[in-house]
């Protein structure tokens, strides 16, 4: 398993880049919409990669967010969303709109991305709710140990600040990662005006 790639990024091309280290030039799919967040040509990088071996050839995957990579390969565990389809919704919609389409069971957020039918939005949130909820509930808070992340979530169930709880979990963020966040973002902004989207938003910039 290749974890992640950090090496000069030597090119950039419509739909891959390509990493050189140790002697070594990688040609990874990239998401186009995220180009415009690379270094310049020459300088370092770092890409977190997915490895998929097909019966005709070898796909590595890369993004710049372990976040990214996470949901990516949430997506990709939907039967029949592959690899190509997962980067066409990736590269369409923000990670946090996706989330809260998801939670909030919103198909018609889903339909507007290019290629996903009705059919294919309910399979996506009946496939993706649940886990977004569920996954990574009993992650350990970092300092004492202890499974809280399922424990974590507020009275008003279904909140945006539950939603958001729920899903940073499953993008791979820990219990104490994410209350700090929370914690910070509430010294900031009031939190009957924060929707689901602005919480996950703030957590991936302060990643």
């Amino acid at each position: 398993m290749i974890h992640f790639i950090r090496g000069k990024l030597i090119e950039k091309q419509k739909e891959n880049i390509i990493v050189e280290t140790g002697g070594i030039a990688y040609e990874i799919s990239f998401l186009a919409s995220s180009f415009g967040s690379l270094p310049e040509l020459e300088s370092e990088v770092t890409v977190y990669t997915q490895f998929l071996p097909r019966e005709d050839c070898f796909y590595l995957y890369g993004f710049l967010s372990r976040e990214e990579k996470n949901f990516f390969n949430t997506l990709t565990s939907v039967p029949s969303i592959g690899p190509k389809t997962a980067f066409n919704i990736m590269g369409s919609v923000s990670i946090e709109k996706l989330i809260e389409a998801i939670l909030r069971e919103d198909e018609k957020c889903l339909t507007q991305i290019s290629g996903i039918g009705p059919k294919t939005a309910k399979r996506i949130i009946l496939e993706l709710k649940d886990k977004l909820s569920k996954l990574h509930a009993m992650s350990k808070d970092e300092k004492t140990g202890t499974a809280a992340f399922g424990a974590a979530s507020s009275k008003a169930a279904g909140s945006a600040l539950d939603e958001a709880r729920m899903a940073l979990g499953s993008l791979g963020f820990s219990y104490g990662e994410i209350e700090k966040m929370i914690s910070n973002l509430l010294k900031e902004r009031e939190l009957t005006k924060l929707t689901t989207e602005d919480i996950i938003k703030f957590a991936l910039k302060r990643r």
